[in-house]
């Protein structure tokens, strides 16, 4: 093999290692979220039903009305776990390629204010081979809204979500950064709204008031 060929084979190594990872795990979707129940629970499906078409929106002062600080936007997200299932529990094997989440890194880009990127530690999320789950993710954690506070209204900015983990074999995973924009919309308050003037008390909102979300009215 002469030294150019190897050359041009180490480049093409060395950009490969570059490229985020998109082909084992992988954030796929913002969802849609679900319309609360008649108590106010939010349900969630293991995949979307439905996408987010919007931009989302937060009041990072936002303080409910029972007194209760928000303070930031959570949001659910599609999970795909795209690796071939490689061992059957009927058997006793064990699937390798199962996935497990265990944190997520964030980083914001805006041009109105500079933000740390940051690192959330989570409760473990299983994402099973070749299947999807769906995990609810804080955009906007409290560390970040404090930051937000004093920024005017409509401040704009760009959230790049990270899943980490690893997989039942033990190796880790980093997926590609999947981009949401958020509009910083500081007294706003309240997402609820009742169109029908017959239904005025709002039994609950998905995934949570002070931010996007999806309202139901009594």
């Amino acid at each position: 093999m002469n030294a150019r060929l190897v050359t041009a084979l180490l480049l093409l190594a060395g950009a490969a290692g570059c490229v985020d990872n998109n082909a084992s795990v992988r954030l796929s979707a913002a969802c849609f979220p679900p319309t609360p129940s008649d108590t106010g629970g939010c349900s969630y499906s293991t995949s979307c039903t439905s996408v987010m078409m919007d931009n989302l929106w937060v009041d990072a002062t936002y303080v409910s009305p029972t007194g209760t600080s928000v303070n930031g936007l959570i949001w659910p997200f599609q999970v795909d776990n795209q690796r071939p299932s490689n061992g059957a529990p009927a058997d006793g094997s064990t699937n390798t390629a199962s996935a497990f989440i265990t944190a997520y890194q964030i980083a914001y880009f805006s041009s109105a204010i500079a933000l740390p990127t940051i690192t959330i530690d989570d409760t473990t999320r299983l994402v099973e081979a070749a299947s999807s789950q769906v995990v609810s993710i804080p955009v906007v954690p409290p560390s970040v809204a404090l930051l937000l506070g004093g920024v005017p209204a409509g401040t704009q900015l760009r959230a790049e979500i990270r899943a980490k983990g690893h997989f039942g074999d033990g190796q880790s995973f980093e997926t590609g950064p999947f981009s949401v924009v958020v509009f910083v919309d500081n007294g706003r308050g309240s997402g609820a709204y009742c169109p029908d003037p017959a239904k005025i008390i709002v039994a609950g909102q998905c995934p949570q008031d002070g931010q996007s979300n999806v309202t139901l009215c009594k």
